[in-house]
């Protein structure tokens, strides 16, 4: 008897420490999880958003540290454009967060929380998808990572394949020939920018693209910043033209 309520007493014990663990990493991330050593009363505190976009880069780095370089460029331009009135030492807290990288599950549920809209959410795959293809590809460990985190923050298969398909839909056309082969996969890759199947029809194809102008048109983010706005644009150009792709072959 005394044995099995040993067990039972473990048992709750490991049950309580996991609860409990998520419930202070959750509130972590509100009360500073990356400290930041330069904060004042003159300087603006903690910023949990900024935060959270440091921390996913730094997870996204540690995947493929390749072309390291122009990542941080890239990170380094994306925060001081979007982020032009913080003070953070970008450099520090990023160090920081490639050290101790933070546990997914905890950032994702707290940016559902802070990020209700699905567009709100669907900025930061784009801003991840554009940093893992600084280099112009996109390796099989960043595209796990980037399904992973599209799972976590409650966004469908179809977000996620069309993000994939919009960025894959660059690099052929930057290496694209005019031959009979390419065309048939560059219609399958505008079928999937649209997040339709091959079979959809004409009807669906239109359909979906004025549901996906509306969603990603670069109006829709006039105040969130010039980065936001400037990857919107290139969002809604992948857009157009798949819905190009698509349209000559209903000629």
């Amino acid at each position: 008897m005394m044995s099995y309520l040993l067990v039972f007493f473990f048992a709750f014990l490991v049950v309580f420490i996991r609860i409990f663990d998520n419930i202070t990493n959750d509130r972590a991330w509100d009360h500073n999880l990356v400290k930041n050593e330069h904060e004042t009363k003159e300087i603006p505190p903690h910023d949990p958003l900024l935060e959270a976009y440091i921390s996913l880069g730094a997870l996204m780095v540690r995947r493929d540290r390749s072309s390291y370089r122009e990542k941080i460029l890239y990170l380094n331009n994306y925060f001081s454009k979007h982020f032009p009135h913080s003070h953070y030492d970008f450099g520090r807290s990023f160090t920081e967060s490639l050290k101790n990288p933070i546990r997914l599950r905890v950032i994702s549920k707290w940016l559902r929380r802070k990020l209700p809209r699905r567009e709100q959410r669907l900025q930061i795959m784009y801003f991840l998808a554009e940093l893992s293809n600084v280099d112009g590809a996109m390796n099989k460990h960043e595209i796990a990572l980037l399904k992973e985190i599209n799972q976590l923050l409650k966004l469908s298969e179809e977000d996620f394949d069309s993000i994939i398909a919009m960025y894959t839909q660059q690099q052929k056309r930057t290496k694209s020939s005019e031959n009979s082969n390419s065309r048939i996969a560059a219609i399958a890759l505008a079928f999937r920018v649209m997040g339709l199947s091959e079979n959809a029809s004409q009807a669906e194809v239109k359909k979906a693209y004025r549901r996906l102008v509306k969603l990603h048109h670069p109006d829709v983010f006039a105040t969130q910043g010039i980065e936001h706005q400037e990857i919107a644009q290139k969002r809604f150009i992948e857009i157009q033209k798949a819905y190009e792709i698509l349209e000559t072959t209903w000629k």
